[in-house]
């Protein structure tokens, strides 16, 4: 009988009505002995680790899910982990950086809606989450993935892009990994993972010090300079398009030159959801990588941040570069990002 650990970690699945609005309160064996059925999954086990609205995440929570997850590994044919929806794509990055050859799959989920509620997604992505964590538990399979409204999103792929609907997931410039069709898992093609990443990962060291800027027509370039001074250890710039950054009227490019002068490596990104960046085909992105900006390809946000966070404690300036475009579980492409996504 396959046997299964779910972890609780609080979020809107968890919560309940409170004096100032939703509050996780509900703990997991409550939470789960609304879901019929789950007994047909074999034996499941409850962990309440954490008890937060995600949007309160923090990196130590999660090194203390990596840790949980590490620690359990031997024991159990695979993981699911209930979330809130705000920050999961940030934890499923994380966790994929932070857990190189981990041997068996980890799925998350959460909901829109709280468990309890008469609309709520709650009770299906559970049962779904469980679905795809059987069939993948049977094939062998492993990694970090998400699963939502009957999709499966790798986790370094994946980004909420509604802020209400249950289709709340997507799968950001790759394919998704599976679906659900007529209540049972389909499975896609399996990620590339590899056993070991070119950095030491196991201290789960993590660097925080990071800005992520959204550019926009007429962003003063004194306020770039301002971030410059505050000497972060990188700075994310969500440019405009396939990475375009402004250099009429307000320049940013002297406090990128500025930044390389102070070893402060630059990534550059987009705010289009689907695409990535190439510098290489317009001027206002050759101009940057000129400088030394670096190319965030076709990661999501939320890839770049939580490699930036895990990679930056053992890297130095020099290797950045080099580690932020080697792929180390599918989270970027291989080669300059595509045109169009």
């Amino acid at each position: 009988m396959a046997e299964f650990l779910v972890i609780s970690t609080g979020g809107t699945i968890a919560s309940r009505p409170g004096t100032h609005g939703l509050t996780p309160s509900l703990p997991g064996e409550e939470l789960l002995s609304g879901v019929r059925g789950l007994e047909l999954f074999g034996r499941v086990t409850v962990l309440d680790l954490l008890s937060k609205d995600s949007s309160n995440m923090s990196p130590e929570d999660w090194k203390m899910m990596a840790a949980c997850l590490r620690a359990e590994e031997r024991e159990y044919d695979g993981f699911l982990i209930l979330h809130g929806t705000d920050t999961m794509a940030y934890s499923a990055s994380a966790l994929s950086f932070f857990l190189p050859g981990f041997s068996k799959p980890v799925v998350i989920t959460g909901s829109m809606l709280p468990m309890g509620d008469p609309d709520s997604d709650a009770e299906s992505n559970i049962l779904e989450g469980f679905t795809f964590l059987r069939a993948l538990a049977e094939q062998g399979r492993k990694g970090i993935s998400i699963a939502f409204h009957g999709h499966l999103i790798h986790g370094p792929r994946s980004q909420k892009i509604l802020s209400h609907d249950s289709t709340a997931f997507s799968s950001i410039n790759y394919h998704e990994l599976g679906c659900i069709l007529s209540g049972k898992a389909i499975l896609g093609k399996e990620p590339f993972l590899a056993e070991t990443y070119p950095v030491d990962v196991s201290s789960l060291s993590v660097e925080n010090s990071i800005f992520l800027v959204t550019l926009f027509p007429g962003f003063r370039a004194r306020y770039l300079e301002h971030l410059t001074d505050a000497e972060p250890r990188a700075i994310v710039l969500e440019a405009l398009g396939l990475g375009g950054v402004p250099y009429l009227g307000e320049n940013l490019l002297p406090p990128i030159a500025r930044c390389r002068e102070k070893n402060i490596p630059v990534i550059i990104t987009t705010q289009c959801v689907y695409g990535g960046v190439d510098l290489s085909v317009y001027e206002v992105g050759r101009k940057t990588l000129e400088l030394g900006a670096i190319s965030g390809k076709d990661m999501t946000r939320e890839a770049i941040i939580a490699k930036l966070m895990i990679t930056l404690p053992a890297a130095g300036p020099d290797q950045l570069e080099a580690l932020l475009h080697e792929n180390f579980c599918d989270e970027i492409t291989p080669g300059e990002a595509p045109a169009q996504g």
